[in-house]
């Protein structure tokens, strides 16, 4: 049977009752999740256990474990093959906690926005089964493993915590969007073989790896900041080598990432999703209800901007699916009974990274391919990505298709025909505002986020109005702002919202407090006061009162006076 006419008529099971094999008596692998189970390609479980159970392996999920209950890691008995952890869609502690270190109130990824997972939940979740099962192999996975994969800063206790590979005490740990890693694992564990030498992958091990780089010890990086700052450098910019780290009396290995083409993200798209949460969950998940009408196009980010765990997760190579297979998501979406017609998104990272190339096979070695300047190697795809929009559009059944993520507006005006693609986004692809991020306007603090502005935004800005109102349009441009971040210091705060309003005509609800993420060049700025990679000072806030205080600056309305039309 062709694989795009697949039946799609099942869940991968949550419970003994909902295996569809009566002769099972053990599953091959059991999955274990924070967030609720929600079998749709952009959550990462579901898309797990699907290339898992495309590759002939038996895969059950248990989503939001009772962390005060060992049993609730039981519910399939002890898998024949081992346990794959991952915290959930986002960083526990980022789930748990505020900018300002407060409780969260809400989560998107549990029904009806409601429940909660433990502090560190990676290591929880690993602490249960290690209760119940003292000998079965663990992977780690997701982001929360990804991004604390060597020793890294950590902003709720506010110093450098080991790898979590060593706080979980798991087999191994997959960083990155993990299908190859896990196929892998699974068959090595199926056959008997180590674990050694597979690519986007970390283990613990007694020996030192030929061909290996030496990084800075664990014990040393977490006592000397300025150690820490050389290792994060070394980390950083030799990804594409074998990484060792001396870890007490063991050696952290660190492979280099793994490899994937858009031929393989097609056949991920392509696996017999239901699109659907499962139906044991009665109230309706903010999460999904957010992208339930949205299609992913691509995947990683090449712009390295300081903050983001983007280019550290998912890599800074585009891995674009075909047009043909974005097409077959969209027929599967029109007939949809509960859809509308409205997709409401077609992107992934930045929307309009879409089908961008590199002329060296992004084997280069820069950090960012936009930062400090734009680099030569880059190929456009803008053009790719607006012909992807209006083939989406001529799909029968769909009478919108509108970019709800948002798109890096001076990387989209890089093309030779970039007023001719921004006149076809106006036109056709904007529901009522179109999301941007210029994050500040002072020098300082871009220079600190690693971004030059490609296009001024005043140009920009003016370019849009005038070609909305060409097409005889009421739309807007939604900024996205981030206060606090490093370089940001004193009144410069005043400064960049008094540009944001000269700009924009109002004071944006779309503004974030800088939070410094686990092993993001901002959280390394952050802790140290310097760029590991350029040696450059940059002051930051670090008191919860002085970074409540710039934030809320930020925020408060100005003077009637001063207001403008739009704000009144």
């Amino acid at each position: 049977m062709n694989q795009h006419k697949k039946k799609i008529n099942h869940f991968l099971p949550v419970s003994i009752s909902e295996i569809k094999n009566p002769d099972l008596n053990q599953l091959d692998i059991v999955l274990i999740t924070g967030d609720a189970y929600i079998d749709h390609p952009s959550f990462g479980t579901a898309v797990i256990g699907r290339v898992l159970e495309d590759s002939g392996f038996s895969v059950g999920i248990i989503s939001m474990p009772d962390w005060k209950n060992p049993e609730s890691v039981n519910i399939f008995g002890r898998p024949r093959l081992f346990f794959g952890i991952t915290g959930g869609a986002i960083d526990s502690m980022l789930a748990k906690y505020t900018a300002l270190k407060r409780y969260r109130s809400d989560n998107p990824y549990a029904p009806a926005g409601k429940g909660s997972k433990p502090e560190r939940a990676v290591i929880v979740y690993c602490n249960l089964i290690k209760q119940m099962y003292k000998d079965i192999p663990i992977v780690l996975g997701g982001i929360e493993a990804s991004m604390r994969r060597i020793a890294h800063y950590d902003f709720w206790d506010d110093k450098v915590r080991r790898s979590i590979i060593e706080d979980s005490r798991a087999d191994i740990l997959v960083y990155g969007m993990g299908e190859k890693q896990i196929i892998e694992i699974a068959h090595r564990i199926d056959t008997g073989k180590d674990l050694k030498n597979i690519p986007g992958t970390v283990i613990m091990s007694k020996e030192i790896p030929d061909n290996s780089m030496m990084l800075p010890s664990e014990e040393d990086a977490s006592k000397s900041r300025k150690i820490f700052i050389e290792l994060y450098r070394k980390f950083y910019t030799n990804q594409l080598k074998i990484l060792t780290q001396q870890c007490g009396n063991r050696y952290l290995v660190h492979y280099p990432p793994a490899e994937m083409n858009s031929m393989e993200l097609d056949k991920i798209y392509d696996l017999p999703f239901t699109y659907l949460p499962h139906p044991l969950y009665r109230e309706k998940i903010p999460a999904y209800e957010m992208i339930k009408d949205s299609i992913t196009s691509h995947r990683g980010c090449f712009s390295g901007c300081s903050f983001c765990s983007l280019s550290l997760h998912q890599g800074k190579k585009i891995i674009s699916r075909s047009a043909e297979s974005v097409t077959r998501d969209v027929q599967k979406l029109a007939q949809n009974k509960t859809f509308k017609g409205h997709i409401t998104d077609i992107g992934g990272p930045s929307a309009n990274m879409y089908g961008f190339s590199c002329a060296k096979k992004w084997k280069c070695g820069r950090e960012s391919c936009l930062f400090p300047s734009l680099c030569k190697n880059l190929q456009s795809g803008t053009g790719k990505w607006i012909d992807l929009l209006k083939k989406a559009s001529s799909v029968k059944g769909i009478k919108k298709v509108s970019i709800g993520s948002g798109i890096r507006y001076d990387l989209f005006m890089i093309d030779k025909k970039s007023r001719k693609h921004l006149e076809t986004l106006i036109r056709s692809h904007i529901s009522g505002q179109l999301k941007i991020a210029p994050e500040s306007t002072s020098k300082r603090v871009l220079r600190a986020m690693r971004k030059t502005p490609l296009f001024r935004l005043d140009e920009f800005i003016k370019l849009f109005k005038a070609l909305t109102k060409k097409a005889g349009k009421e739309q807007y441009l939604i900024p996205y702002i981030m206060t606090c971040h490093p370089g940001e210091a004193g009144n410069d705060i005043i400064k960049i919202k008094q540009d944001v309003v000269s700009l924009f005509g109002f004071i944006p609800e779309q503004v974030q407090m800088f939070i410094p993420l686990p092993m993001t060049l901002s959280s390394v700025i952050y802790y140290s006061g310097e760029d590991p990679l350029t040696g450059e000072k940059f002051p930051s806030a670090k008191k919860t009162e002085e970074r409540g205080k710039q934030h809320k600056n930020f925020l408060l309305k100005t003077s009637r006076k001063n207001r403008s039309a739009n704000e009144l």
